[in-house]
């Protein structure tokens, strides 16, 4: 019986990978709100109204346990790792 194992059944490996996947669609789902230098107020007022409305987006907080999740499978892999990844 060998002490490895293949680099596709190591938890670590899966739970990194999900969780950058999780950081990749937070940066890609963010919303990005620009105001102008010399902003009028209904330029100001339209950006406060996008802000709000990312910040209970779906989406986003889809993208945040997605990260959780795969930081937690990490962990857990880890902690639980008995032989080397080949």
């Amino acid at each position: 019986m060998t002490n490895t194992k293949q680099w596709w059944k190591s938890k670590t490996i899966w739970g990194i990978a999900i969780a950058a996947l999780g950081v990749l669609l937070n940066n890609v789902l963010k919303v990005d709100v620009v105001l102008p230098a010399d902003a009028t107020y209904d330029q100001t007022e339209a950006a406060i109204e996008a802000i709000k409305a990312a910040q209970g987006n779906l989406s986003v907080i889809a993208a945040q346990v997605i990260t959780l999740i795969g930081l937690v499978v990490g962990v857990i892999g880890r902690i639980q790792a008995e032989k080397k990844i080949a």
